[in-house]
């Protein structure tokens, strides 16, 4: 049998496949999120004014801190509003999750249970899905092994951390699939350049984001230490 593909490997892999996933569902998805957009932004702005009436009626009275959070608790309106801004995102949430199922269903079962043995992703990286034995998977455990992954995403990807450190770089779904992922038949062990270049936009990107987070709330900080309200 071929060599596993490490963690890292399969990670560009799939990440890859996922973006793919993520623009073929768009056009599925495009019309729920306009209304969704709409709908969300009606209820922030619902909420948002209820928000403002409340300290303005707070600020008024000279509340103290805990009486402040008392009359913000205890109001109707305000948790009303939360109530059905919660609902929408919930709805829009189940919405979504269904359709990138649904859309990434068809794309890992057909291609991983294809003669490539892999998705587009993986067979740029050099990789292809086996058998416990290194044989070819049919339909059915593939499909299995696509369902598997359902145990992983609810343990908060710890199912799939488990391809960085057990012995044959098997994750939880190749463990309950009877799979593994190994180096296609004369691929490099070494990461393709183009598979570490993919993980450096990625990492630039997540941590470019997490820097802007940052800034921004120092900035608010600033701000509300200007004006007094700190």
């Amino acid at each position: 049998m071929t060599p596993p593909a490490g963690f890292w490997r399969r990670y560009a892999a799939y990440s890859a496949d996922a973006c793919a996933v993520g623009l073929l569902a768009l056009p599925l998805l495009w019309p729920r999120l306009l209304q969704a957009r709409a709908t969300l932004g009606a209820g922030l702005e619902t909420l948002q004014f209820r928000l403002w009436e409340l300290l303005d009626l707070s600020l008024a009275r000279g509340d103290d801190p805990l009486r402040q959070a008392g009359l913000f608790a205890g109001d109707e309106a305000l948790r009303a509003a939360m109530a059905r801004l919660a609902s929408d995102l919930f709805s829009l949430g189940l919405q979504v999750s269904w359709v990138l199922f649904a859309v990434g269903a068809v794309w890992f079962i057909a291609f991983e249970s294809s003669r490539w043995q892999a998705t587009p992703g993986k067979r740029l990286l050099g990789l292809q899905v086996t058998d416990a034995r290194g044989g070819r998977c049919g339909p059915g455990r593939i499909a299995a092994r696509f369902v598997a992954g359902i145990p992983s995403w609810l343990l908060l990807n710890l199912g799939h951390a488990l391809a960085a450190w057990t012995p044959g770089k098997r994750a939880l779904h190749d463990y309950l699939a009877g799979t593994r992922v190994a180096l296609a038949p004369g691929a490099s062990p070494a990461m393709p350049r183009g598979g570490r270049s993919w993980l450096l936009v990625q990492a630039a990107g997540f941590f470019g984001a997490m820097g802007f987070i940052v800034l921004r709330y120092v900035q608010l900080l600033v701000e509300a230490a200007g004006s007094g309200l700190y």
